[in-house]
């Protein structure tokens, strides 16, 4: 029975670990919701690095987020954009976050406007301005 003892604990935490299920709270909402970017604080990255702008959004209701005013090419490496929509539950059509991940490419200062826009209109319901200090 000694020699078996080995493979029974290892069956037992591969079981319990094949149990615990995903990230989430009890209410089924994802436990790493990403934090929003408050607009009234200076991001400040280095040459290099990666950076994100969150911003509470609602697909279901029409509005997105949309870069407003054409950003800085020469601080920002506009071909590494990307936006992920990060839903608060997992029911179709829940509200969320977008986050939106940059790259700096030189040193300087930079802001990203981005309009929260109802579906195809010019006009945005808001903006949201992000000054960026690239050192």
């Amino acid at each position: 029975m000694k020699k078996y003892a080995p493979i029974i604990s290892l069956f037992a935490i591969l079981l319990l670990a094949a149990c615990s299920g995903g990230a989430t709270s009890t209410s089924g909402t994802p436990s790493a919701l990403p934090a929003v970017t408050d607009p009234d604080q200076v991001i400040e990255v280095r040459v290099g690095e990666e950076f994100t702008i969150t911003l509470e959004t609602n697909p279901n209701a029409g509005l997105h987020w949309e870069v407003a005013v054409e950003l800085d090419e020469t601080i920002l490496d506009l071909s590494q954009i990307r936006k992920e929509f990060v839903p608060d539950s997992e029911r179709e059509g829940s509200a969320g976050r977008d986050v939106w991940t940059f790259v700096a490419i030189a040193p300087g200062e930079t802001t990203i406007t981005l309009g929260y826009y109802r579906g195809a209109t010019e006009n945005s319901v808001k903006t949201a301005v992000f000054k960026i200090i690239v050192r």
